[in-house]
C-alpha cells in the first residue's frame, strides 16, 4: 500500500518549534485547515470525489458547504491537521477521519500517561497506557458523541510532546459501526508511524 507522509509543526514552551511526521494510507486526503487555503483544499477534495460526475451541481455545492463548515469548526477547535478517508472496499466508501490537536497541560504540574489514563477512564472511556515509537501514549476508546451529533466510534491517542508538558492528540472517528474492529486496527497502525523531529 502506498503511503502519504505529512509533517506539521508544534510549538514548544521550553524549546524551539519542533514538528512531527505521520504516515497515512494512500486514499486519505489531507485537508488544509488554514484560513485562505482551506477553500482551495476543499474544492480539490470535492473535485476528486465528484470526478466523472457532471450532473450533480447541487450535491457538489452542498458537499462543499458541509466540508467548509466542518473544516472551520475543526480549525476553531484547535485542529492542526485533518485527514478524510476516500478509500473504498468493493465499492463501499470507508468513511473515517483523523484530526490532530495540540493539548496544553492543565497546569504547571507534569501529567504522566498513567495520570491521563485515569482521568479519561473516570469520564467513561476505555483508556490504557501503550508504548508507541513516539513515546508512552494513552489510548482511549469510546468518547461519547455530543448531543445532536451522529453516533460514531472514536479512538483518541494522546502522545507526549518531547521536552514539553503538552500532548499531541490523534483523534480518529468512523460512523461505520460494523467495520469498527477493522478500522480501529488501521487507526492503531497509523499511530505507530508517528515520529518526532527533534
Amino acid at each position: 500500500m502506498t503511503q502519504a507522509e505529512t509533517t506539521a509543526a508544534t510549538g514548544h514552551q521550553n524549546g524551539p518549534v519542533s514538528g512531527y511526521r505521520l504516515v497515512v494510507p494512500d486514499g486519505w486526503f489531507a485537508v488544509d485547515l488554514e484560513p485562505g487555503r482551506r477553500e482551495r483544499s476543499v474544492a480539490a477534495l470535492v473535485k476528486r470525489q465528484f470526478a466523472g460526475t457532471d450532473n450533480a451541481p447541487h450535491l457538489k455545492a452542498q458537499t462543499r458547504q458541509q466540508l467548509l463548515a466542518q473544516t472551520q469548526a475543526t480549525q476553531a477547535a484547535g485542529g492542526l491537521e485533518m485527514f478524510l478517508s476516500l478509500q473504498q472496499v468493493a465499492g463501499v466508501p470507508l468513511a473515517a477521519s483523523l484530526v490532530t490537536f495540540l493539548v496544553p497541560p492543565p497546569g504547571t504540574q507534569m501529567v504522566t500517561a498513567q495520570d491521563l489514563a485515569r482521568s479519561l477512564t473516570s469520564d467513561g472511556r476505555q483508556a490504557t497506557v501503550v508504548n508507541l515509537p513516539a513515546g508512552q501514549a494513552v489510548r482511549a476508546l469510546g468518547r461519547p458523541s455530543p448531543p445532536g451529533e451522529q453516533e460514531s466510534a472514536t479512538l483518541e491517542v494522546f502522545v507526549p510532546v518531547p521536552h514539553n508538558n503538552e500532548w499531541l492528540l490523534l483523534s480518529f472517528a468512523t460512523p461505520l459501526s460494523p467495520l469498527v474492529p477493522s478500522l480501529t486496527k488501521l487507526f492503531d497502525a497509523i499511530c505507530t508511524t508517528l515520529r518526532w523531529d527533534y
